[in-house]
């Protein structure tokens, strides 16, 4: 018969475990497992609560990205403001700056009515141009424009085209100089156009030298001056023509009648383009003065332009030197100098000729009476041409002394038709101005006195002799 179980027995005080001999005793140490929870039912009171408590987190949320959307408003609302502010205060500052430069422009013109400036960047040329286009009070009467350096070029020409529409627009600038400033073709095509466009145009003296225009360029601008009608003067010295811009010029001034002053100076230009400038010298009827120094014509760019010197008869000065012209070319214009009574100043020097070549020009001045000027001084003459320089140099000095009396006759002719007599009001001359034509025309009477060793070797008292 089996035993019988130990008996549990508990009091609310203490618990006592009473186990049999043949089982392990249960450590002390050992705890209790802690009771099961106790699951607790929901009542309809508590799922109101807990939905009350929801919604207020959810409009407390809602307040704060309300607040937080709100404070990002009133601060975008601010930024924009502060921005537009500023933009304000940056655009009367601008306008203020503005209209301190155009001050200073009107401050710069001179009595002459020239305004010069240099070193103006990009900016500053469209103020210039905006000044220009304002119409302002005090219009200048010429424009000088020197160092940009690449200015006008800049974000896409927009100088360039700025100062262009002013030139366009412009009535009163009849002196436009745009030089050592790094001018490309496209701006010269800007100039070109300007020019062409402007029926209110004044300009009669336009200067673009020392610049990067090619015969490329030069081509736009000549088209320019086929229909143009105010251009007297123009320069394109030190640039890059070269024969092809030389050529393109030459064909312009076969038709053109107004341009009588010619710049073409360092530009690299051969006998090829010297002789398409002889073809139109010899058609040409109003080019007065002829730049063409520093170049390399030679000797037989030299011999066609001396050539069509004895037929074109409007050639006063003439400067070609520094081009490599040596005995042929000297020669060439020493037999156009005894026939050519148009041309007063000759610079011919530092060519490498020689003593032959300054021999055959004193020759011809022997019997040249109209050559004031005739430089051929150069480091290539030998001590045997000074005797020759000298001949030249009395020449010159006498037809000098010619000329004085040539125009005082001239002018005294001018008061016998200008003042009539203060008594009856007839064209007649005064005692002092019939005294001034007698010696005066005495002088001429006596002319061939004033070709002789004597006269040469001291034409100031010779003359004086006379008048």
């Amino acid at each position: 018969m089996s035993k019988p179980s130990p008996l549990l027995r508990s009091s609310s005080s203490e618990s006592i475990v009473e186990s049999s001999p043949h089982e392990t005793p249960v450590a002390e140490e050992q705890t209790e497992s802690p009771p099961s929870p106790v699951m607790k039912t929901k009542t309809k009171k508590d799922d109101q609560q807990e939905a009350y408590k929801a919604s207020e987190s959810t409009n407390t949320i809602a307040n704060a990205n309300e607040s937080s959307s709100s404070s990002a408003i009133v601060t975008k609302k601010n930024n924009d403001g502060e921005k537009n502010f500023k933009t304000e205060i940056d655009t009367a500052q601008k306008l203020s700056a503005t209209k301190d430069q155009w001050k200073k422009f009107s401050e710069k013109i001179n009595h002459f009515g020239i305004l010069k400036l240099e070193n103006l960047n990009s900016e500053a040329i469209q103020n210039l141009a905006e000044w220009l286009n304002t119409s302002p009070s005090s219009k200048p009467m010429g424009l000088e424009i020197h160092w940009l350096k690449g200015a006008m070029s800049e974000m896409d020409y927009k100088a360039a085209k700025a100062l262009a529409i002013a030139i366009q627009n412009n009535s009163t600038i009849n002196s436009l100089k745009i030089t050592q400033s790094d001018i490309d073709n496209k701006t010269a095509e800007f100039i070109a156009e300007a020019i062409k466009s402007n029926s209110k145009n004044k300009i009669t003296e336009l200067s673009l030298s020392e610049n990067k225009i090619t015969a490329e360029g030069a081509k736009v601008l000549f088209e320019t001056l086929k229909i143009n009608t105010t251009i007297t003067s123009l320069s394109l010295k030190h640039s890059y023509l070269g024969d092809g811009g030389a050529n393109a010029f030459a064909d312009v001034l076969k038709t053109n009648t107004t341009i009588a002053s010619v710049d073409l100076s360092e530009n690299n230009i051969t006998a090829v383009g010297a002789q398409a400038l002889a073809k139109m010298l010899k058609i040409n009827k109003t080019i007065i003065s002829l730049y063409i120094y520093n170049n390399n014509i030679g000797d037989e760019g030299a011999k066609v332009l001396a050539e069509a010197l004895k037929i074109n008869p409007t050639i006063t000065i003439l400067n070609i030197s520094h081009n490599n012209i040596v005995d042929q070319g000297a020669n060439a214009f020493a037999e156009t100098l005894k026939t050519n009574r148009t041309i007063t100043k000759l610079y011919i020097e530092y060519n490498p000729f020689q003593t032959a070549g300054a021999k055959a020009l004193a020759e011809a001045m022997k019997t040249n009476a109209t050559i004031t000027t005739l430089y051929i001084i150069d480091i290539y003459l030998s001590d045997d041409a000074l005797p020759y320089i000298k001949i030249i140099e009395q020449q010159c000095a006498l037809n000098v002394q010619r000329a004085l009396v040539e125009n005082n006759i001239a002018g005294a002719m001018d008061l016998l038709t200008t003042q009539p007599n203060l008594i009856d009001g007839n064209a007649t001359s005064v005692r002092d101005v019939n005294d001034v034509i007698a010696q005066k025309l005495f002088v001429l009477d006596k002319v061939e006195k004033l070709n002789t060793d004597e006269v040469r070797n001291n034409p100031n008292s010779a003359l004086n002799k006379y008048t």
